[in-house]
């Protein structure tokens, strides 16, 4: 544990809620882009033929984002020092840039058959217009990297407020891009698909113009350590050391959210279970990405605050969040908010209910989640945080598994599943931060 410096007794929950609640609002803000698509698409014509083809590419394009996702962490961490904030910029570029790369060839027939058929199980129905959602989102992985490099240096300059600017921006384009598209009775999965990928790029374009304006890209004040001393990378190699356990970790846990569609797609229920599951898990996301920005908060205050200050914190963000997901998932309200999302689809709307219904103690479990992986990250062990997400990915996936092979339905297995696995998640990171 870190010993509290002298400024520990500012630090109070007033503060703590301070520095979150615009973090957080960032999160939330691009949450939110999901049951947007979702409204759309329901009211387009095969809503939900194009709800299950966009949920199979959008999780194939996260997967191929998910080891960039901590490009974030590291241009905070490395933001003190200029010559590794220069060697994780073009790390950056050539990171993105080959992920995106790739992205873009798994949209040609030949390398979707052996993928998306063979592997993942896509139905052959879906097929051609899972290939071309993911060809309009190919920049979708450097888009990301680049936008999340520019938000660290923003946030090591305490510009917090940029970065839910900038995501307000993508939002209302998004918004637009939709609005546009639907008026104009474009094909419901390539209209979200449009409307994801210029919303990313836009809000890249933003995060830029703001991170240039604050100063955040001037280079930072000299400190009293040297390079050397902190042990900050200094060139490629050095920052491909210190990234890739983040990296790693990110690619587990989307990589084995991509399996997971497999899985689902093998179901009886398989095409509305894909769609149901999209559908549901883009509502709880909405809730339970807001309490993600705890773990910034975490490291930034390890050593400034109490951990006990900082858990209680934490859990206090995801009880509340824990609670709207219950209200949504059992009040006539909620049930009111659910079809203002998916429709008049009953089929679609029953098969939602149970999914949010047990995944009402997610927001909790992120906020934990995200909690102790703050805690061991501030410790610099991330080798315990990667290990915890290899184990919980496997059970992830051997509960899901099991559960469809028992003939429960699709989209309420994923669910089980996914509880489960961040429970043992959470237990295996409690365990390990126990272990110091």
């Amino acid at each position: 544990m870190k010993s509290l410096d002298n400024n520990s007794r500012e630090v109070g929950l007033g503060r703590l809620w301070r520095e979150f609640l615009p973090l957080s609002l960032s999160d939330v803000t691009m949450a939110c882009g999901d049951p947007m698509v979702t409204t759309a698409l329901a009211y387009l014509h095969d809503a939900r033929m194009n709800l299950a083809a966009l949920g199979i590419a959008k999780s194939l394009a996260i997967f191929f984002e998910s080891p960039i996702i901590m490009i974030l962490h590291a241009s905070n961490a490395l933001a003190a020092d200029q010559i590794s904030r220069k060697a994780l910029w073009r790390f950056t570029l050539i990171a993105g840039g080959g992920l995106s790369f790739l992205l873009t060839l798994l949209s040609i027939p030949i390398f979707f058959e052996a993928v998306g058929n063979r592997i993942l199980g896509v139905p052959p129905e879906l097929a051609a217009t899972v290939r071309q959602v993911l060809f309009l989102m190919g920049g979708w992985a450097f888009a990301i990297a680049w936008r999340r490099y520019f938000q660290g240096l923003l946030i090591f300059q305490g510009q917090s407020h940029a970065i839910a600017k900038a995501s307000m921006t993508r939002l209302l384009t998004l918004g637009l891009v939709l609005a546009v598209g639907f008026v104009s009775n474009v094909p419901g999965a390539i209209l979200a698909g449009l409307a994801l990928i210029i919303g990313v790029i836009v809000e890249a374009i933003v995060v830029t113009i703001f991170a240039y304006r604050s100063g955040a890209t001037l280079p930072p004040p000299p400190t009293e350590t040297t390079p050397t001393e902190t042990k900050l990378p200094q060139n490629l190699r050095q920052v491909w050391r210190f990234y890739f356990p983040l990296g790693n970790t990110m690619m587990v846990v989307w990589g084995g959210r991509a399996l997971l569609m497999g899985i689902i797609a093998r179901a009886g229920d398989a095409e509305i279970a894909i769609a149901s599951w999209s559908a549901a898990w883009g509502l709880v996301l909405v809730i339970a990405n807001s309490t993600r920005m705890i773990q910034q908060i975490i490291i930034k205050y390890r050593g400034k605050a109490t951990d006990k200050l900082l858990f209680s914190f934490a859990v206090m963000v995801g009880g509340i969040c824990s609670l709207l997901l219950l209200l949504m998932a059992s009040t006539p309200l909620g049930n009111q908010i659910v079809r203002s999302f998916i429709g008049n689809d009953s089929d679609l709307i029953a098969a939602i209910k149970p999914v949010l219904l047990v995944c009402t103690g997610v927001p909790l479990m992120v906020a934990m989640q995200n909690a102790t992986q703050g805690f061991l990250v501030s410790e610099g062990r991330t080798g315990s945080v990667n290990l915890a997400t290899w184990i919980s990915t496997g059970v992830l996936l051997m509960v899901a598994t099991l559960a469809v092979k028992f003939g429960i339905q699709g989209a309420t297995a994923a669910a089980i599943a996914m509880v489960i696995g961040m429970l043992v998640e959470i237990i295996c990171l409690l365990w390990k931060r126990r272990l110091t």
